[in-house]
């Protein structure tokens, strides 16, 4: 079970100046959650999830990052319009120094919308691209 500072804590990372702040973001749904888990399990801070996803996860999870919540408290915390049975808190990474001479650099500007940088990262990824400028006018990287 969720406080109520806890849920206010968790619905402030819904605001890029609360994400900046405390250096995390929030990321919903299975397979993101699992792959956050399994890939880089020292970047996420906390998960919150239904008893039906943490019972799936026996031995894959370490309990001790797991919060169970109920449906209600689910819907609480989540920035959809339909909770996704879990989402995991994690760690902003840090913005290391663009190298020019290492590989291909994408620069993008003015991208408004978050599912087309989020497209635009993952084909990048895709092709082994490492390095993605964004200009000012783009919109957070981190936006739910």
């Amino acid at each position: 079970m969720l406080g109520k500072s806890k849920i206010k804590y968790i619905q402030s990372l819904g605001q890029k100046k609360h994400r900046d702040e405390e250096r995390l973001f929030i990321a919903e749904g299975p397979k993101i959650v699992e792959e956050m888990l399994t890939e880089n399990p020292a970047a996420v801070s906390g998960v919150y999830a239904l008893d039906s996803w943490i019972n799936r996860q026996q031995g894959r999870v370490d309990p001790s990052m797991v919060t169970a919540v109920s449906e209600d408290e689910l819907s609480k915390i989540s920035q959809l319009h339909t909770p996704n049975q879990v989402l995991a808190l994690v760690r902003q990474y840090p913005q290391l120094p663009v190298s020019l001479t290492d590989g291909i650099v994408v620069a993008l500007d003015t991208i408004q919308d978050p599912g087309n940088l989020g497209t635009i990262i993952r084909i990048a990824d895709w092709f082994g691209i490492k390095q993605i400028i964004c200009s000012q006018d783009c919109v957070d990287q981190y936006n739910p």
